[in-house]
């Protein structure tokens, strides 16, 4: 009897593994594409742009910078997925 309950145990956990791999990444990403959807991410990557854009117009200008760093944090405070940069700043 013992072994017929550890046995059940062990088949239980590997099932909830089993699915629990199949499952979870799916329903993280959609968890993740929703937050990208967000008003705040949304605001990241117009922020991000306008970084971008202000780089372009004045490499050697602050304004880009604090336009970087605010969008940097909106992207962490939503937990947005990063944006890649077209320009590339040294």
């Amino acid at each position: 009897m013992k072994t017929f309950i550890w046995s059940f145990i062990v088949f239980l956990a590997t099932l909830a593994l089993i699915l629990g791999i199949i499952y979870v990444p799916s329903y993280l990403k959609s968890q993740q594409e929703k937050r990208d959807q967000s008003i705040g991410c949304i605001q990241y990557r117009q922020m991000f742009e306008l970084s971008q854009e202000s780089h372009i117009i004045n490499p050697d200008g602050k304004k880009w910078v604090r336009e970087s760093m605010a969008a940097q944090g909106l992207m962490k405070k939503y937990k947005c997925t990063p944006v890649e940069s077209r320009i590339r700043i040294q």
